[in-house]
């Protein structure tokens, strides 16, 4: 094998798509039900859940995609994973569970190689230029041998102000590219927000590339028998099934383990890379929805001139600090 296909069989891609935040009532006339934002295409031709996808299968083979859903939208996630095999569907009953989902995936991929590389993507989120984002996840996954920790994020510096975005704060390194991910601050107000973005904090994105056997090794720390627990349901679906997680798994799980499994720092150690321009935004709010939805409907042709002047310095756009 070329060391190209090598490269592409450890690459693994995980479409968080059960963390349902604000619904959005649809203005563009098609006569659309509300749904989860992930479900709605806020103007555009793909829903945010499909253009998540075409991320994630721009990273890893079709059969290394696992998905993360809600059982009760599944009219909505269904006919989009059409190529994710049954047993790379993650279904809960409830929100609450969505933690547990993504960590039954990542031991899933780490069961397969500790070595393997995942990648975490979010499906609720909005992202203008596509080729900034891209590029900035290919640099982080080709300098991921170089972080002591294992694991990086992205942090997202744009020229809007986010609206309702939670911060990341991080600090210079002695040695190893990136930024030290410190705390995050959960949607601070405006005046505090501006002062973080002064002091060098980035809007958190919730995207994560890291080495699937330190997502494991954190899910083990944070509670042993959580890990017997979700390897055992995994196990227990067919291989035509997808792995079903209900509610009542959770009684018994203190919730600091459930906040743990966030993969937040300080409790999980990570490297943050700043990401310049791409139009982010991770749709906390209807308000934040509402603002998307209508930047989209009326700079939908500028928006996409646009993407292809930033692309050409899409490599100015990535910052990796060192």
């Amino acid at each position: 094998m070329t060391e190209h296909v090598i490269k592409r069989k450890a690459q693994w891609c995980i479409v968080v798509a059960d963390d349902h935040g604000p619904e959005y009532g649809p203005s563009t006339g098609r006569g659309e039900i509300p749904s989860p934002v992930q479900y709605c295409r806020l103007g555009e031709p793909a829903t945010l859940l499909q253009k998540a996808l075409n991320r994630a299968r721009q990273i890893a083979p079709p059969a290394q995609i696992m998905v993360t859903a809600r059982d009760e939208y599944r009219d909505q996630w269904q006919p989009a994973l059409w190529f994710v095999s049954p047993p790379h569907r993650f279904v809960s009953d409830k929100r609450e569970v969505n933690a547990l989902t993504t960590a039954a995936a990542l031991l899933s991929i780490a069961a397969d190689s500790s070595s393997n590389i995942v990648t975490i993507l979010p499906a609720r989120c909005y992202v203008a230029h596509e080729c900034i984002l891209s590029a900035a996840l290919q640099e982080v996954r080709a300098v991921l041998p170089r972080i002591r920790e294992g694991v990086a994020t992205l942090g997202m510096v744009d020229i809007d102000d986010g609206i309702d975005e939670d911060y990341l704060v991080a600090a210079r390194v002695e040695t190893g590219p990136g930024l030290r991910a410190q705390a995050i601050v959960r949607k601070p107000t405006t005046w505090v927000a501006r002062y973080l973005r002064r002091q060098g904090a980035m809007v958190m994105s919730g995207i994560l590339v890291g080495y699937a056997g330190i997502f494991a090794a954190h899910i083990s720390k944070c509670w042993p028998g959580l890990t017997n627990v979700l390897t055992r349901l995994v196990a227990a679906s067919s291989a035509d099934d997808e792995s079903r997680f209900s509610a009542s798994i959770i009684r018994g799980v203190p919730s600091v383990v459930l906040r743990s499994l966030r993969w937040r720092p300080p409790i999980f150690p990570q490297r943050a890379f700043r990401v310049y321009h791409c139009g982010w935004s991770g749709l906390h709010s209807a308000q934040a929805v509402a603002r998307i939805s209508a930047s989209v409907q009326l700079n939908h042709g500028s928006a996409s001139a646009g993407a292809t002047d930033t692309g050409d310095s899409r490599w100015q756009a990535f910052e990796t600090a060192t």
